[in-house]
């Protein structure tokens, strides 16, 4: 019999003996009869507090004290009138029908509040596991609440290589000893618990739970009660409950870094799809000039001789000018590998904003075909800037507003202070940008309507965005108000400048012929 069990049956005698007392102060004034209502007051208070088996005790105990004590002839269990037995007899029936109902009505709701503590203790590790994105996370949750509830200390292993287990979360001093440890493995490979002298492994006092989903083991709870005390059958009801929420959240992770990685796998294969489709004819175009151009220039140097110069030199330029077109197409396919793979290093200098659009614009000479450029650049210092990424921004979009607008029109590019942020605008005149797609222009790939009538695979725009915002700034598109669009481009400028020291420029010196 445990101890809570004979607490109970001692607790019945002293409530009875409190009644008993109360009686005997109350019998003067009461008739005998009137008594047994306390004692079966007694028997209540025994069953709600007690259970059922002290309740009875309770009865037989009370009918006997009323007996011995209240009932002629006093202290002795006999009686005088044959109406008390029936007395007695009721007594004893209804102390019992009444201890009864009481125990059952107890019983049914330490039923219901275990129910509610476990339907409790489920939902908020179900919340909790809930909010976990990782397998580490979930089992982190999961031992500090079964660690909470169970009262035990607990230790989460997963599956390693080699059928050997990780360590995840959870108090390390439980798989101390080889014997736990090959516990714990053993119960990874079979997906049956282990552990515990109940459990067939004497010596051990650590119970090994497996998480299992489908056929896998996901992972292990190891457990020790404390105070050496195993794992009653509430709380191992409980630990089956949990060990099947942490298995499903374990699952859901799986599924979850399956899906993430096929949805990165699809996102790579529908890049490289958009690449070739979108890269093939550019890359074709240039390459089929320079074949025809250079087997044009062989075959007139057979057939002409030493005639033929001005169709050679255009054909040299033809190749010229297709082999650059070729490289800048390459060399923004690098740029936008570097900038998705995250190799892309800014080196910050402070820098000249006008030698920085001067080198852009020369190198842009060939494309421009004597395009107007109107400059703007009113009193800027010097811009903390990687300088040729950033001549590789204003390249690319003065690039892009030439190819949007006619021949004949002016482009704008004007750079000012805010405050302290560089505002850097470059506009033309052009067509400007279709409703809805001031975002989308840098997307790669993305060409806008009419885009045909234009080189390049889509991929200008999107590597100026990269760059800037590895600057720490921004770049917006918009449409102006007189036609045209308007790219804008914002740096931010922390920091000071340098201090340049003027230098003593030489006397000129007259030159002599």
């Amino acid at each position: 019999m445990s101890l809570r069990k004979v607490r109970g049956y001692v607790g019945s005698v002293l409530v009875i003996a409190a009644v008993t007392v109360l009686a005997s102060l109350l019998r003067q004034s009461v008739e005998s009869s009137d008594l047994t209502m306390l004692y079966l007051l007694g028997v209540v208070v025994v069953a709600i507090s007690f259970g059922l088996g002290p309740a009875i005790t309770a009865a037989l105990v009370g009918v006997s004290a009323f007996d011995f004590l209240f009932v002629p002839p006093h202290f002795t269990f006999r009686v005088s009138e044959a109406r008390y037995l029936v007395t007695f007899g009721v007594m004893l029936i209804v102390a019992a029908v009444t201890g009864t109902l009481t125990a059952r009505l107890r019983d049914q709701r330490e039923r219901a509040l275990v129910r509610e503590r476990r339907i409790g203790a489920l939902y908020r590790l179900s919340h909790d596991l809930a909010l976990q994105s990782g397998a580490t996370d979930v089992l982190a949750a999961a031992v500090h609440h079964v660690e909470d509830v169970l009262g035990v200390q607990a230790l989460a292993t997963a599956p390693a290589d080699e059928g050997y287990a990780e360590i995840t979360a959870g108090d390390l001093s439980l798989l101390e000893t080889e014997a736990d440890k090959e516990a714990a493995r053993r119960c990874l490979r079979s997906g049956r618990p282990a552990g515990l002298p109940t459990l067939g492994d004497a010596g051990s006092q650590v119970f090994h739970m497996p998480l299992v989903v489908g056929t896998s083991v996901r992972a292990v709870l190891s457990l020790r009660p404390r105070e050496a005390q195993l794992l009653d059958p509430e709380r191992l009801d409980l630990l089956r409950a949990f060990s099947s929420l942490i298995g499903l959240a374990l699952e859901r992770c799986r599924m979850a870094d399956e899906a993430r990685r096929t949805q990165s796998e699809m996102e790579v294969e529908r890049a490289r799809s958009a690449l070739l489709s979108s890269v093939s004819h550019d890359l074709r175009t240039p390459l089929a000039a320079i074949t025809g151009a250079a087997t044009t220039l062989r075959d007139e140097a057979y057939e002409n001789g030493s005639k033929g110069l001005v169709t050679r030199r255009e054909l040299a330029e033809t190749i010229a000018d297709e082999a650059h077109r070729l490289n800048r197409l390459i060399g923004n396919l690098l740029d936008m590998t570097r900038l998705e793979s995250g190799t892309l290093r800014v080196h910050k200098e402070w820098h000249s904003l006008e030698e920085v659009v001067g080198a852009a614009l020369t190198r842009l000479g060939p494309e421009l075909h004597g395009r107007e450029i109107q400059v703007s650049l009113t009193s800027l210092p010097l811009i903390p800037m990687d300088d040729v990424l950033f001549e590789q921004v204003v390249r690319n979009l003065v690039d892009n507003a030439v190819k949007h607008s006619g021949s004949d029109e002016p482009i704008l590019l004007q750079a000012r202070l805010e405050e302290s942020t560089l505002r850097l605008e470059v506009a033309d005149s052009g067509r400007g940008l279709p409703p809805g797609d001031e975002g989308r222009v840098f997307e790669k790939f993305y060409r806008g309507h009419g885009a045909s009538d234009h080189e390049g695979a889509g991929l200008g725009l999107a590597i100026c965005r990269g760059i800037v915002e590895a600057h720490g700034g921004t770049v917006e598109a918009a449409n102006r108000a007189g036609g045209g669009a308007l790219f804008t481009v914002r740096l931010p400028i922390e920091g000071s400048p340098p201090t340049i020291e003027s230098e003593s420029l030489p006397e000129p010196r007259e030159a002599h012929p």
